[in-house]
């Protein structure tokens, strides 16, 4: 079971990473050049057509959550994982609590970021559009055809064309993973054995 417990947490790894992404950049990075004050101005403008400040939290709950679904329903999918948990119902039971305690922890380091996050955002797109391209952004988006864009991409991740390929990839991913971390904690052993002599 403990290859099992080393091969969630490296899966739960990626969406946790990008949970915890903020405007901070890593103390390795070099600093980026401060973008353009109108620019920027627009920029955040856009940030806030885009997802308003008042329903950011609930946008990001709709886009997270079936990416957490799919992740938790991928790894029951793995056959040996799932024949773990149908043997001893207290795996399934412990399963269940770190799923849902993953899944806690990430919705609330996303909601914790989210003021970061936009700022980050604005900031990304003032480097990359012209004042003109991002005013001509906004008016698309605050266009009827722009709004109902924005709500249905927020939920893409929710389809089923889409949930049914992440889930083959988490099944495909754990299984590898399984394999490699057994591969690893082997070179571990032998490591620390022929140490010993």
């Amino acid at each position: 079971m403990k290859i099992f417990a080393l091969s969630a947490a490296l899966m739960l790894a990626p969406i946790t990473a990008a949970a915890q992404t903020t405007a901070a950049a890593s103390p390795a990075s070099a600093p980026a050049a401060a973008p353009d004050p109108a620019r920027l101005s627009a920029a955040t403008r856009l940030m806030d057509t885009l997802m308003p400040p008042a329903s950011r939290a609930q946008m990001m709950d709709q886009m997270m959550g079936p990416m957490l679904a799919n992740l938790r329903q991928g790894m029951t999918q793995n056959p040996q994982f799932a024949a773990e948990m149908a043997k001893n119902p207290k795996v399934k039971a412990a399963f269940d609590r770190f799923m849902d305690s993953q899944f806690r922890r990430s919705m609330d380091m996303v909601r914790t970021s989210l003021p970061g996050m936009f700022d980050a955002m604005a900031r990304a797109y003032a480097r990359r559009f012209d004042v003109a391209q991002l005013e001509e952004l906004q008016r698309f988006f605050a266009t009827p055809t722009g709004q109902a864009y924005m709500q249905a991409a927020m939920t893409i991740m929710s389809d089923p064309d889409v949930a049914a390929v992440q889930r083959n990839m988490m099944v495909e991913a754990m299984s590898r993973v399984q394999a490699d971390t057994a591969a690893f904690a082997k070179e571990v052993a032998a490591i620390q054995q022929s140490e010993k002599k």
